[in-house]
């Protein structure tokens, strides 16, 4: 029987067993189902083999010499390279302790000893299957960012082109008639150039994941308000309350975008003085505010559904799970808020 859905490719299976008929019983029967079989009579060689060759899943036996199984997990799960390989425990060990370990040192799986050939096939395929759609949601979040990232660009750079075409057009039908019109509408041009390139640096600012890297939330946050602050004479107070704690990167990744969208929104829109930034750890949520005392608008409007960055403020709450309001007045400024459960 056949149960290797991914047929456009043979995936690889990495067997590790010191004993031979194992090896034998389990490459013969894998092999059938059409995946690529590699094998490894020891934990050492076997991680000498992944440094150049890295399996779609790897089939463990726990009871080695030299090395034992949870050794050899333990090290994959260390490395950045090999953590995401799905790891299936064998063993004739079926003490709970044993199976707790398993788990514990990150296998996703436990096979005991004698087993049997069918059991092996639909545990080993389903792992697989976990894997596959792991990937395809990785891929459907890149390709959501990028149309995120395409709409953002066209959204701060096409009215920058546009206007430079208009003013270039102008002075070009000027030139001869009335120099000062024309060297006005150059002038223009210079200002738009300069904005649509500050515009231009600030989305591929955007695309670097260093802010959060080289530190957590608040400390990224915090960098981003003094860079923006040394382009503006409005003033930004950012300020952390609680005891900050750790989140999923993806998390952190969305509210700092977010956070990046509502204070682009209130330089380039709000006409604001004062902007202020409010991280508060509580215990079941995170609370992130951005407000400023800007002149506000209806927000029945259709900028909140169309341009602006709110649609992808949204996108981003509503892929974390998390809840997003948007207050405003005409005359009253802005505030957004978004409350998260981090856990």
């Amino acid at each position: 029987m056949n149960t290797n859905l991914n047929v456009n490719k043979p995936e690889t299976i990495l067997i590790i067993d010191d004993t031979p008929d194992n090896l034998n019983l389990l490459s013969g029967m894998l092999s059938n189902a059409q995946y690529k079989v590699h094998l490894a009579p020891s934990g050492k060689l076997a991680l000498k083999f992944i440094e150049s060759n890295l399996p779609d899943l790897i089939l463990l036996d726990i009871m080695m010499p030299q090395m034992d199984g949870y050794a050899v997990c333990e090290q994959l799960k260390n490395s950045k390279k090999t953590q995401d390989i799905p790891v299936i425990f064998m063993s004739a060990l079926d003490e709970i302790l044993d199976k707790v370990k398993a788990f514990s040192v990150g296998g996703v799986d436990y096979i005991t000893k004698p087993f049997e050939a069918q059991e092996v096939l639909v545990r080993v395929e389903n792992q697989l299957h976990l894997k596959r759609l792991s990937k395809q949601l990785i891929n459907q979040n890149i390709l959501q960012e990028r149309n995120r990232m395409a709409r953002e660009i066209h959204d701060t750079l096409a009215q920058a082109f546009t206007g430079i075409i208009i003013h270039l057009g102008a002075a070009e039908r000027m030139i001869t008639t009335d120099a000062e019109q024309a060297v006005f509408h150059i002038k223009t041009v210079r200002e738009l150039a300069k904005d649509g390139l500050a515009e231009a640096r600030r989305s591929v600012e955007a695309l670097r994941p260093k802010l959060l890297e080289e530190g957590d939330l608040s400390s990224a946050l915090n960098r981003i308000v003094k860079q923006m602050s040394s382009q503006t004479e409005t003033q930004i107070r950012f300020e952390v309350f609680g005891a900050a704690y750790p989140l999923a990167s993806e998390v952190e990744n969305n509210v700092l975008r977010i956070a990046q969208e509502a204070l682009t929104n209130a330089f380039k829109y709000a006409n604001a003085n004062l902007i202020n930034i409010e991280l508060i750890y509580e215990a079941t949520q995170l609370i992130l505010k951005v407000k400023d005392n800007g002149q506000g608008f209806d927000p029945q409007s259709l900028c909140l559904s169309n341009g602006f960055g709110f649609l992808g403020m949204r996108e981003r709450a509503n892929r974390m799970g998390a809840k997003l309001t948007i207050e405003s007045a005409i005359g009253q400024g802005t505030e957004i808020t978004v409350w998260i459960q981090p856990f």
